[in-house]
């Protein structure tokens, strides 16, 4: 598995067009979700790109302290390739995100469902289920 960790400046023309399909199959089409994945957020984030080959399996953007929220790191677009699930993969995904994190504390928008999963990485939940785009979620912090 190659990891790949780099600001939105330095990705590639072929990573972005990985990372974005990735999103697109798994947010839009998988999940049925029609939204606009395209945020203006990419530029400020830094992104977490794990290959198999030159297939891309899994990602996250990481947002460090300041550039999305002021006080904490922020780990969102949290994705893994329907290919390579079941394999322990997402918790690797998730582990090197927050060791990326240096021990800052860490927000996550997570999708309600996935709430003990995301527990069970140490997060933990902060306020009320909210609706974004059809979809259940809520926030989660690791301090």
């Amino acid at each position: 598995m190659e990891i790949i960790y780099k600001p939105f400046s330095e990705l590639s023309s072929s990573e972005l067009e990985d990372v974005l399909r990735l999103r697109q199959n798994v947010f839009i089409i998988e999940q049925n979700c029609f939204y606009e994945d395209i945020d203006g957020f990419d530029e400020k984030a830094n992104h977490l790109l794990f290959y198999e080959g030159n297939k891309l399996a899994a990602y996250l953007r990481l947002f460090p302290k300041g550039s999305k929220l002021d006080d904490e790191i922020s780990l969102g677009r949290i994705v893994v390739d329907p290919e390579f699930r079941g394999i322990g993969l997402g918790p690797v995904l998730i582990k090197k995100g927050i060791q990326l994190s240096e021990g800052e504390p860490i927000r996550i928008e997570a999708q309600a469902a996935l709430t003990k999963y995301y527990n069970e990485l140490g997060f933990t939940e902060e306020g009320e289920v909210y609706v974004v785009d059809g979809i259940d979620h809520i926030q989660m912090t690791l301090t």
